[in-house]
């Protein structure tokens, strides 16, 4: 019986922290557009890739997700298209899904800086296995026993489906730097499982911005292999009373990476604070990485830790990426 509490207990926190909020990535550096899809168009290019997650306290509210996404750039038009999705699943039957579609526009300000905006529709999908929960109206109080049958009203609707629009801008130079902007949930879609009762996506704003620096440039380091680079990223996200910090640092050193990265977040006196740490090696054009992340500092709930395991892998369709000899530098032949 207790066992059940605890799993109900998780169900509630799961779906007030997940249903109304965005899905969120670790690995969100190496691909800035799944927070922002502007960046599907930074330079110029074509790619595909896929995020594989697991994160939670323990089996009872750990959530597993996929997200893919495949991008090309046409040049003769001057615009890119997008195409990715996610998907995320927990143990207590709740399932959500979501195809969007981004177009972004490429505008040439200067010989040094470019301009990406963007627009996005999106379709998702929520639904939940209500035959792995067990409902207040189950319970037997003088008995201790469990009904088979429920008259919660969620039972007659546990799917929901809607339509999502986002809009963003990112600004680059061919060096070192970058900024973005993205606000999703223009329409406030609603996602609630139940007819009762109203959650809607609220709006989410985010900021981005990153920069790269050439710790070899003249190649006289003995230490360091030719191509080696300090990559930071940082990304600050704001939707209702929930605020997201994400915090990243990455040496490049030739074919193979070494980062660390922080995760700080905030709902309504709840924090998750996390440490993480990353590996990717280059093959050519493909790059293969994985993080982890563990709890700093954050309230634990029922004495338990929330982790978070990830793993990538993306591949870059640019015939002039082919032979790029180590030098993995984010700004690459821009």
């Amino acid at each position: 019986m207790k066992n059940k509490f605890i799993n109900i207990f998780f169900l509630f926190l799961f779906c007030q922290s997940i249903i109304s909020q965005d899905f969120s990535i670790k690995n969100q550096d190496k691909i800035i557009g799944s927070i922002n899809p502007s960046f599907y168009g930074f330079g110029d290019g074509s790619k595909v890739g896929l995020i594989y997650s697991s994160e939670g306290y323990n089996e009872a509210s750990k959530r597993k997700s996929q997200f893919g996404f495949a991008n090309y750039y046409f040049e003769d038009s001057g615009f890119s298209l997008a195409l990715d999705f996610n998907t995320l699943q927990n143990s207590l039957g709740y399932s959500t899904s979501q195809v969007n579609l981004h177009y972004i526009y490429k505008a040439q300000l200067t010989n040094e800086w470019i301009f990406n905006p963007s627009v996005s529709v999106g379709f998702g999908n929520s639904k939940l296995d209500v035959s792995s929960l067990v409902f207040e109206d189950q319970f037997a109080i003088y008995t201790g026993e469990i009904a088979g049958i429920t008259k919660d009203p969620i039972i007659n609707n546990n799917k929901a489906n809607y339509v999502d629009i986002g809009a963003g801008a990112s600004i680059y130079n061919d060096r070192n730097l970058f900024f973005g902007i993205n606000v999703k949930h223009i329409n406030s879609p609603e996602t609630s499982l139940n007819e009762t009762f109203s959650i809607k996506k609220e709006l989410s704003m985010s900021l981005q911005a990153g920069f790269e620096r050439d710790l070899n440039q003249y190649g006289q380091s003995v230490f360091l292999p030719e191509y080696s680079y300090l990559y930071l990223y940082n990304s600050f996200t704001k939707q209702g009373s929930k605020f997201r910090t994400d915090l990243y640092q990455e040496a490049i050193l030739g074919n193979f990476s070494l980062g660390i990265n922080e995760h700080f977040n905030q709902y309504d006196g709840f924090s998750v604070s996390q440490l993480g740490t990353s590996v990717c090696v280059f093959i050519e054009q493909i790059e293969i990485g994985a993080n982890y992340s563990f709890d700093i500092g954050s309230k634990k709930l029922a004495g338990t830790s929330f982790n978070t395991f990830e793993f990538y892998i993306t591949f870059d369709f640019n015939p002039y990426n082919k032979n790029k000899r180590g030098n993995n530098s984010r700004f690459f032949n821009l």
